[in-house]
């Protein structure tokens, strides 16, 4: 299994499920060596992360970081660097305009689904809605973690 020292979430705009999947996996690494960050695909100011992505996050005791949304850039890619996306249709997107795109997956292709799944984006929709999406990227972020930090602790079952 190939080791990352860096995971980048990416969605949209980055201020709904990117966000929120990166501070689930930021509470599920702990004390490991990992950078955990979170971007979008088209990100055109300094937006502050959805206050409903907040709050849905704050109601399971995770503290969603305090920072504006993020553009993916060419920075964002390594060797070492894991990039995950919510749909096939941005994985594709970021291999056509970015020529050292690397390790980009979609979080269900990565995290082992049978069929890639589209994290639904709750973007203009009411809290039941955050709600399912939280839910969802709970799953797929906890399968993708389980994967990252497989060789960790081999001798436990």
């Amino acid at each position: 299994m190939k080791k990352y020292n860096k995971v980048v979430f990416v969605c949209n705009g980055n201020t709904c499920r990117s966000p929120i999947a990166a501070t689930i996996m930021n509470s599920i690494r702990k004390d490991r060596e990992l950078s955990v960050l979170s971007r979008g695909m088209v990100v055109l100011f300094d937006e502050p992360y959805n206050p409903k992505a907040v709050a849905v996050c704050s109601a399971h005791d995770l503290i969603m970081p305090n920072n504006p949304a993020t553009q993916l850039s060419k920075e964002d890619f390594s060797n070492d660097t894991l990039v995950l996306t919510m749909s096939e249709k941005q994985k594709n997107k970021i291999y056509s305009e970015f020529d050292n795109a690397i390790n980009v997956y979609t979080l269900s292709e990565y995290a082992g689904e049978q069929e890639d799944i589209e994290v639904p984006d709750p973007c203009g929709k009411g809290i039941d809605e955050y709600k399912k999406c939280y839910d969802g990227l709970y799953e797929l972020v906890s399968k993708a973690a389980a994967k990252m930090f497989e060789d960790e602790n081999p001798d436990e079952e």
